[in-house]
């Protein structure tokens, strides 16, 4: 499940569903959890991905070509969920397909398919909130976001609706591109927590085992997802997941 405040720094990866192709998703998703990986992100894919650079931008693209859609994420969700109790599975999607295909239904098919968690980019926590009775009676827990521009009272907005935990956006921008931790994130880090008792997972920018240092101790979790699928594209799967593997060994996370 998810983790508690204070934990370990835990690693949360990624598949975008379709990507490279269906059936690689499965064998994928087994090297992570092998590697250490117990925090999996499910991806939608999408035509228009506006919270992502252009590693996962192009992954959508060749994962709808392949026939990722959200009834094979469902589908590859019951799977993975039953052969992995071990690791948590959370559906992430823009909002778009999750409208065609009906959000409350997609809420049940969901939790009826092992997920645990949601992260939906585009989705505000006014549109959370009304829904949040039937999500907890599920056991679906949002993952909302904030950014560096959240201002406080926004922040406690979400922070209420939030569960599981909260995704801090690092820095202003898409994913992949290299993030700082400097004193700057730091004190957002800080501002953020003063508003919350849920672990923090901190994503955009974190490309290596010294990013990972550099976040162990100041949150719970670091989502690695651009540059896991960059090895994907370029390596394959069962290399990208030697490489998690070292990664994990070299921040001294398992």
């Amino acid at each position: 499940m998810f983790p508690k405040l204070n934990d370990k720094l835990q690693v949360m990866s990624h598949a975008v569903v379709g990507f490279p192709n269906l059936e690689e998703n499965e064998k994928a998703i087994a090297g992570l959890v092998e590697s250490g990986v117990k925090l999996i992100e499910l991806q939608v894919p999408f035509s228009d991905p506006v919270a992502d650079g252009h590693t996962l931008v192009n992954a959508c693209y060749d994962a709808l070509k392949q026939g990722g859609s959200v009834k094979t994420t469902l589908e590859l969700a019951k799977k993975v969920s039953k052969n992995h109790p071990e690791a948590t599975f959370i559906l992430m999607s823009y909002l778009n397909p999750l409208y065609r295909y009906g959000l409350e239904q997609l809420f049940v098919d969901a939790a009826a398919a092992g997920i645990k968690g949601l992260i939906i980019p585009d989705m505000p926590v006014e549109q959370f909130e009304p829904l949040m009775p039937k999500l907890d009676e599920l056991g679906l827990a949002p993952i909302l976001m904030v950014t560096p521009n959240t201002p406080d009272e926004r922040v406690k907005r979400i922070a209420k609706s939030a569960r599981g935990m909260i995704y801090v956006v690092s820095r202003m921008g898409v994913t992949g591109s290299q993030t700082m931790w400097g004193e700057e994130f730091h004190a957002y880090i800080k501002r953020i927590r003063s508003h919350t008792n849920l672990p923090l997972s901190v994503g955009f920018g974190i490309r290596g085992a010294e990013d990972l240092k550099a976040l162990t101790g100041t949150a719970e979790v670091a989502a690695f997802c651009s540059k896991y699928i960059e090895w994907q594209r370029h390596e394959g799967s069962e290399a990208a997941a030697a490489h998690m593997k070292t990664l994990l060994a070299d921040a001294q996370l398992v």
